[in-house]
C-alpha cells in the first residue's frame, strides 16, 4: 500500500505509468472493501485519485482516459456495495475530497465526479450523496469557480456526473449563481476560460436557464463581450452559447433577444468585434414567431449599414439563420429585409457584394421545395435578379479579373441556384432574365477558351471554403446539361477535371473533399452509365497530364499527382447500400459495363490504393463470373488500353490550349 501511495505522489509521473497505478488501486480497493477499509481505504482512494487525474490530463490518449475511468468505477462499485462499510466509505470519501485540507483540488474534483457517477446508479448510495450535496457545491464554488489560476478542461468537466444526476434549478440558483456572479466581476479571465461551458452542458435537460441567464448572467456577459482581452470576449460568447442551449422560455428569450439587439441596432457598439459578437449571440438564440420579424428586420438594418467585412460576415450569418427559420416556418420575408439584401448585392465594394451574394445563395439553396420557393422567394428573386445579372455579365466577360477580385464566386452562386431554385419560383420576370443570361452556353464551354467554370487557371486560385463549396455546387448543377455530350467530348473532360480537382487538390480541406466526393456520387446515381464514362475518361486525362508533365492542367494546379484519385474512383463505385441511401438503384448491367471499362485503369500502378477485384466486390459484381461471361470485352479493353509491349497507351485527345 505504501509503495503504491509513494509512486502516485511522485512528480512528473507519465500517464502510462499512472494508468498501471490506477489498475493497482482498483484491485486493492476491491480487496479492501470487506476488511481493513479503516486502515488503508482512504489512502488507497487518494492514490487512485492522483493517478486518475494524470490519466485524464490533456497529454493522455482518449482510450487511456476511458479505460482509467472504467477501472476506477469498478473498484468503487465494489467498495460502495458493502452495506454499512460501503455507506461509511462514501461519507468518508466525500468528506475527505470535499474538505479544504484534502488532496489537491484537481484530483479531488476528478474523484468526486467519479463517486457521484457510481453512487447515482445505486439507490441507497444515491440517497447518501443527495444528503451531502452541499459539500459538493461548496467544493465547486471555492476550488473551481473561485480558482485564481486557469482550470484545465478535464478538471472543470470533472463534476459532470454530479450535476447531471443530482442538480436542481433551486440548487443552482442558491449554491452556484451567487458565487458565479462574484467571480465574473473578480476574475473573468479565469471563469470565462472555458470554465462554465462544461457546467451548463452537464445540467439535466429539465433545468431551464432562461430566467437565470436573463436575471443573473446576461449583463456580466454583455459587459465582458466588450473587453479588450480576446480570451475574455471569446469566453463570454462561448459561455452564452452554452447557456442558451438550456433556455426554453419563449417570453424570456424574447426579452434577451431585445436586450442584445437594441445596442446593435442603435449604433452604440463602436467596435467591429463587438458588433460581430453581438450578431453571433443573436444567431445562437432560439427563434420564435414572436422574435422573428423584429429581429430579422433589425439585423438586416444593421448589416445594410455595415462597412467592416468581419462584422458583416457575422451579421449576415445571423440574418441568414433567421431567414432560413422563417421560410421553413411559414413566415414571409419582410420588405426591409429584401431591400437590405438587394442593396448588399449591389454594393460597389466587391468583398461586400460577394458576401451578400453568398448569403443570398445559401438562403435559396436551403430549400428545394418548389411550393416554398414559389410562395416565399418569388419577390426576392425578382428584386435581386437585375443586380445578379450585372454581376454575371461582369464575371463572364472577364473571368480572370473576377477570379482575382473574388467575384467569380458570385458567378458560381448564380449558376448553382439558377438551375433549380430560380426556375421553381415560377416568375415570368425571373424566367426571362435566366433566358437572357444563357447559363448553359456560358458555363459549359471549352473552345476557343474555357469558361469561368471549367478553367483551371480560375478554379486553381480558389482558397476559401465558401469558394470551393459554391464552385462544387455550380459543377453539380451544370452536370444536368451534359446528358447529350459524348464522354470524351472536351466539355465533358473539362467538367471531369474540375470535379476531380475538388476531390484531389492540395488546397482543398478534408471537409470540402468529402463534400466533393458526395456531390460526385449524387451526380453518378442520377445517370450512372454516362457519369461513370465521363469520370473514367477524366481519370485517364488526369494521369496523362501527370505523366507528361503538362503544366497548364488541373492536375498540375492540384499539386497531388495521383495521390487522391482513389477517392474519385470510390465515389463512382458505390456499394448498393450507399446507392440506396442516395435514393437510387443501379442496374447490374450498368455496373458490369463500368467494371469492364475500369479493368486497366484500376491497377495500383496507375491509381494507388485501388484494386479492380476489390472494386468489383464493392459494387457487388462477381469478378470471376464477369470474366467468364464477358471475357471478350475484358480482353478487348486490355487491347484498347495497351500496346504490343504491354504498356499503357495514350488514349486521350489533346485538350484545347487556354487562350487568355
Amino acid at each position: 500500500m505504501k509503495a503504491v501511495h509513494k509512486e502516485t505522489s511522485k512528480p512528473g509521473l507519465a500517464p502510462s505509468n499512472a494508468f498501471v497505478l490506477v489498475e493497482w488501486c482498483s484491485i486493492l480497493l476491491q480487496e479492501l472493501s470487506g476488511t481493513n477499509w479503516e486502515k488503508w481505504g482512504l489512502e488507497t482512494l487518494i492514490s487512485n485519485a492522483q493517478a486518475l487525474e494524470l490519466c485524464l490530463s490533456e497529454s493522455s490518449r482518449s482510450n487511456v482516459k476511458h479505460s482509467a475511468l472504467v477501472i476506477t468505477r469498478r473498484g468503487l462499485r465494489k467498495v460502495f456495495s458493502e452495506g454499512d462499510t460501503g455507506k461509511r466509505a462514501i461519507e468518508e470519501a466525500i468528506q475527505k475530497f470535499a474538505s479544504k485540507g484534502g488532496p489537491p483540488s484537481s484530483s479531488s474534483a476528478v474523484m468526486l465526479g467519479v463517486i457521484a457517477g457510481v453512487c447515482a446508479r445505486k439507490p441507497e448510495a444515491k440517497e447518501i450523496v443527495s444528503e451531502k450535496k452541499s459539500e459538493f457545491y461548496t467544493f465547486y464554488t471555492k476550488e473551481i469557480i473561485g480558482s485564481r489560476t486557469p482550470i484545465p478542461l478535464h478538471v472543470s468537466n470533472a463534476l459532470g456526473d454530479f450535476f447531471v444526476e443530482f442538480s436542481t434549478k433551486k440548487d443552482l440558483e442558491k449554491e452556484i449563481i451567487p458565487s458565479l456572479e462574484k467571480a465574473l466581476l473578480r476574475a473573468p479571465e479565469i471563469v470565462l476560460n472555458d470554465l462554465l461551458t462544461p457546467l451548463f452542458r452537464s445540467l439535466p435537460e429539465s433545468i431551464d436557464l432562461s430566467s437565470v441567464l436573463k436575471t443573473n448572467l446576461l449583463k456580466p456577459l454583455l459587459s465582458n463581450i466588450k473587453s479588450t482581452n480576446a480570451t475574455i470576449r471569446h469566453g463570454a460568447l462561448f459561455t452564452f452559447k452554452a447557456a442558451v442551449l438550456r433556455c426554453h422560455d419563449v417570453e424570456v428569450l424574447a426579452q434577451i433577444t431585445e436586450e442584445i439587439l437594441t445596442p446593435l441596432k442603435s449604433g452604440k457598439l463602436s467596435s467591429a468585434d463587438q458588433r460581430a459578437n453581438y450578431a453571433d449571440m443573436l444567431a445562437a438564440l432560439p427563434i420564435s414567431k414572436k422574435t422573428f420579424a423584429a429581429t430579422s428586420a433589425g439585423i438586416a438594418s444593421v448589416a445594410g449599414k455595415e462597412a467592416n467585412e468581419a462584422a458583416l460576415n457575422s451579421e449576415t450569418l445571423a440574418l441568414l439563420h433567421y431567414l432560413e427559420w422563417g421560410v421553413h416556418n411559414e413566415m414571409d420575408l419582410e420588405k426591409p429585409v429584401i431591400d437590405a439584401i438587394v442593396k448588399g448585392i449591389s454594393d460597389k465594394k466587391v468583398p461586400i457584394r460577394r458576401l451578400w451574394i453568398i448569403r443570398l445563395g445559401e438562403l435559396f439553396w436551403s430549400t428545394s421545395d418548389s411550393e416554398i420557393l414559389k410562395s416565399k422567394f418569388s419577390v426576392l428573386a425578382e428584386s435581386s435578379m437585375p443586380a445578379l445579372l450585372d454581376i454575371w455579365n461582369e464575371a463572364t466577360t472577364n473571368p480572370l479579373a473576377a477570379a482575382q477580385s473574388g467575384l467569380v464566386t458570385a458567378a458560381y452562386v448564380f449558376t448553382a441556384i439558377a438551375y433549380n431554385q430560380f426556375h421553381s419560383t415560377s416568375s415570368p420576370k425571373v424566367e426571362a432574365a435566366l433566358k437572357k443570361a444563357q447559363i448553359a452556353r456560358q458555363t459549359l464551354v471549352m473552345e476557343p477558351k474555357p469558361s469561368f467554370l471549367l478553367n483551371q487557371r480560375i478554379y486553381g486560385k480558389l482558397s476559401s471554403d465558401d469558394d470551393f463549396r459554391w464552385f462544387l455546387r455550380a459543377l453539380s448543377s451544370a452536370s444536368h446539361d451534359m446528358a447529350d455530350l459524348q464522354s470524351d467530348a472536351t466539355i465533358a473532360i473539362g467538367w471531369s477535371q474540375a470535379i476531380i480537382f475538388c476531390i484531389c487538390s492540395a488546397s482543398v480541406k478534408p471537409a470540402i473533399r468529402r463534400e466533393a466526393s458526395l456531390a460526385l456520387s449524387k451526380a453518378y446515381v442520377k445517370n450512372p452509365a454516362h457519369i461513370s464514362n465521363i469520370i473514367v475518361q477524366g481519370l485517364w486525362r488526369w494521369r496523362h497530364s501527370v505523366e507528361s508533365g503538362e503544366k497548364d492542367s488541373a492536375a498540375a494546379v492540384a499539386k497531388t499527382d495521383n495521390q487522391h484519385l482513389h477517392l474519385v474512383v470510390k465515389s463512382i463505385c458505390l456499394p448498393p447500400i450507399e446507392v440506396s441511401r442516395l435514393g437510387s438503384d443501379i442496374d447490374e448491367s450498368i455496373r458490369r459495363n463500368q467494371m469492364i471499362s475500369m479493368l486497366v485503369l484500376s491497377r495500383p500502378e496507375l491509381i494507388p490504393r485501388i484494386s479492380w477485384i476489390n472494386l468489383c466486390l464493392r459494387v457487388e459484381v462477381d469478378p470471376g463470373n464477369l470474366a467468364r461471361v464477358s471475357g471478350r470485352e475484358l480482353i478487348q479493353q486490355i487491347l484498347d488500353c495497351t500496346d504490343f509491349n504491354g504498356k499503357v497507351m495514350n488514349l486521350i485527345k489533346p485538350m484545347p490550349t487556354i487562350i487568355c
